[in-house]
């Protein structure tokens, strides 16, 4: 059998006899044109290489110490973990920007989480990071119910997953300083109905704020402490990021930390408790009330002890330099 594509510019040369003569030759000289542009297939595959595959690269959580815990300094910036009571109702919000200091912004998708939530998270990152992100994580409901200090009754079963769940359905558009990322801050889970044990995954995109440094760690033993205070647990995250906070206006401070009361009045009196709170834990040394602002006086960690050292000796004062936001 004779092979066809030989046999082509015969059957071509037919079909342009019964043509014209200027218009067969035209023909003629635009089908030699692209053959002569036709790359062959050795030249097409030496002018686009297959490119290499690349190897997946494992990004490691930094370490902390076991009586902390950490997360992207975003989520302490910002009203995402909102200060919320009994009497409000958890609302769905659709790509709603959430109050942050500058350089932070925040776009949440999904029903609001809250500061119980932010322990839930605090602890899921605690757990995933004695591996690289992207790797899943397991324990059981019992034992993170007991290491959030809850009950473990058949009602707290039901709360944490709800809130795993929430925490896999809310979709945040982060940006910090220029460098943004968005989705769940979990990507799912797997759950044992016989043995209530949880296989998560923790959404390695949040991965690129822990590699360059835009993270922060807090004192757990503190925050527990704090008990059921969502406005002290608010500031305690938000103080947190800062080594040297200055004074804040009361409005500036309670939009931050997501505290809405409309009484600006009662707004103040909560945010002056909750620094009292901040006081008896022992991260407050003292803090200090004007009629439009607070100044709190954080009991400084050694490194940041160092820090605010190194900044003062660059000064050459050893005078703090406040931050006012």
């Amino acid at each position: 059998m004779s092979d066809p594509t030989k046999s082509l510019p015969d059957e071509l040369e037919a079909e342009l006899a019964h043509l014209p003569g200027h218009l067969a030759k035209a023909l003629r000289s635009f089908r030699q044109t692209l053959a002569d542009k036709a790359p062959s297939s050795a030249s097409t595959h030496e002018a686009r290489p297959e490119p290499a595959p690349q190897e997946a690269q494992l990004i490691l959580f930094p370490k902390w110490a076991d009586d902390r815990r950490a997360a992207m300094h975003a989520t302490f910036r910002s009203a995402l973990f909102p200060v919320l009571n009994n009497q409000q109702p958890r609302r769905f919000l659709q790509a709603v920007p959430l109050a942050s200091v500058d350089g932070v912004e925040v776009v949440f998708t999904g029903q609001q989480f809250d500061q119980s939530d932010l322990d839930v998270y605090l602890e899921l990152l605690n757990i995933a990071h004695e591996t690289p992100f992207g790797i899943e994580c397991s324990f059981t409901a019992y034992g993170l119910l007991k290491a959030l200090g809850r009950s473990t009754g058949a009602e707290q079963y039901r709360q944490l997953h709800a809130q795993l769940i929430r925490l896999r359905g809310g979709t945040v558009d982060m940006t910090d300083h220029k460098v943004r990322c968005f989705g769940g801050l979990i990507e799912g889970a797997i759950k044992d109905e016989i043995t209530t044990a949880y296989t998560v995954s923790i959404n390695p995109k949040w991965a690129r704020y822990f590699k360059v440094g835009m993270w922060a760690s807090l004192d757990i033993g503190q925050r527990r402490a704090l008990g059921r205070s969502q406005t002290a647990k608010a500031l305690h995250a938000y103080y947190s990021t800062h080594a040297n906070p200055g004074p804040h206006r009361y409005e500036t401070l309670a939009a931050i930390i997501g505290l809405k009361n409309s009484n600006l009045r009662d707004s103040k009196a909560n945010l002056i408790k909750a620094h009292e709170a901040l006081k008896q834990v022992g991260f407050l040394k003292d803090f200090e009330t004007g009629p439009d602002t607070i100044t709190p006086k954080v009991n400084h960690t050694p490194s940041q002890a160092q820090y605010i050292a190194g900044k003062n000796a660059k000064s050459g004062t050893r005078r703090p330099r406040k931050e006012l936001s």
